[in-house]
C-alpha cells in the first residue's frame, strides 16, 4: 500500500511541477475593441481601390492626341518627350506611352532608355510600345538563287 502511495503522491507531484513550470498563455485578443482592426482593414481597402482606379486610368487611351503631320510637329514632339523623359516617373510614363502611341522611328531611342527605367511602369509601357516595331528576320535578298554544288572548292 505504501509504494501505491508513493507512485500516486510521485504523479501528483510532477503534475504540480510541469504546471508551475510552464508560462501561462497569453490570451489572444486581451480586449474585445476590434476598432483598431476596422481602421486597418478600411485604409488597406482604399489603398487596393485607389490603386485599381489609377490602373484603369493608366489604360484609358488619350482621345484627344494626333500625330504630328510637319517636320517642325514632329521636332516639336520630339523635344517635348525627351525633355518629359528627364523629369519624374509619371512624366516619363506619359512620355512613353505618347512615344508608343505615335509609332514613329524616331521615339525607338526613348523606348529603348524606357525599359531601363528604374519606374516599373514605365519599363511595362516602354516594352508595350516597342512590340509593334519587332519584325522577324528579314529575308536576305542577295541569296535568294541557289548556289552551285561545288560550291564548297569556290571557297
Amino acid at each position: 500500500m505504501t509504494q501505491l502511495f508513493a507512485g500516486v503522491a510521485t504523479i501528483v507531484l510532477a503534475i504540480i511541477l510541469y504546471g508551475l513550470g510552464r508560462k501561462p498563455h497569453k490570451p489572444i485578443l486581451r480586449s474585445t475593441d476590434v476598432s483598431e482592426v476596422v481602421a486597418l482593414n478600411r485604409a488597406q481597402v482604399e489603398l487596393v481601390q485607389v490603386a485599381e482606379v489609377e490602373e484603369v486610368a493608366e489604360r484609358a487611351p488619350v482621345l484627344a492626341w494626333q500625330a504630328p503631320s510637319t517636320s517642325a510637329e514632329r521636332l516639336a514632339m520630339q523635344h517635348y518627350l525627351r525633355r518629359s523623359m528627364d523629369d519624374g516617373p509619371d512624366l516619363r510614363l506619359q512620355a512613353i506611352k505618347l512615344a508608343g502611341q505615335w509609332g514613329h522611328q524616331s521615339v525607338l531611342p526613348l523606348l529603348r532608355r524606357g525599359l531601363h527605367d528604374s519606374d516599373s511602369r514605365v519599363v511595362e509601357a516602354a516594352a508595350a510600345a516597342i512590340e509593334r516595331h519587332r519584325s522577324g528576320p528579314s529575308p536576305d535578298l542577295a541569296q535568294s538563287v541557289r548556289p552551285p554544288r561545288n560550291v564548297a572548292r569556290m571557297r
